[in-house]
């Protein structure tokens, strides 16, 4: 199996289901495939590596844009910027309000770290070129522990699937309520494609 790693999207959660097999992943073995690369990045990177990717099982998480975007801003705000590759972000975000984040987003002259994932629609992982989704099997971070357990029957794994949402950088609250109008409106319009593939909505 390939795990398609959308950043931000239960990977501390799949990694504790998986356990020690986790770690032995093409996909962070090798040093070609590390890192959170779409489905497009890895399908092309294997075929340098005379495989292809059709030899796998692939498997993503999508989330809720909405929250997607809170806990970009919380987890780079308090974690270590060497953990996450996001000095840049990290010490900008000391002094940002979420809305302040929100139109940072907006801002093409902002400083800002070149692999720019938190910029992307979440569906660039789980879809080609063409806007399909070919991931085989598309978790959701809301229902994870549920969908798990599918994909575990599905395929006669053997998960230890946690009961808690593990390393979660949320606040604890309701994500609606850390947004303005104006901000909705802004992420409602950068992830129109996402909101209307994976029938996500800020309500």
């Amino acid at each position: 199996m390939l795990f398609i790693h959308t950043p931000k999207c239960g990977g501390s959660t799949i990694g504790t289901a998986f356990g020690r097999r986790f770690r032995k992943c093409v996909s962070i073995k090798h040093p070609v495939l590390k890192g959170h690369l779409t489905w497009v990045e890895y399908r092309d990177r294997l075929i340098e590596l005379d495989t292809s990717i059709t030899d796998f099982v692939t498997f993503s998480v999508v989330r809720n844009p909405f929250e997607w975007h809170l806990s970009w801003f919380n987890y780079l705000k308090r974690q270590q910027p060497r953990k996450t590759g996001y000095a840049i972000e990290h010490d900008l975000f000391q002094k940002f309000s979420f809305s302040d984040y929100v139109y940072w987003l907006q801002d093409e002259d902002a400083p800002r770290t070149p692999r720019h994932d938190m910029g992307r629609q979440i569906s660039d992982w789980t879809c080609d070129e063409n806007g399909k989704i070919v991931v085989a099997d598309v978790l959701r971070q809301e229902n994870l522990t549920e969908d798990l357990e599918a994909l575990r029957d599905r395929y006669g794994l053997i998960l230890q699937i946690p009961q808690k949402r593990v390393n979660a950088f949320g606040t604890g609250e309701d994500y609606r309520n850390f947004y303005t109008e104006h901000d909705v409106d802004i992420i409602a319009k950068r992830h129109k494609k996402d909101l209307e593939l994976f029938d996500y909505s800020f309500s």
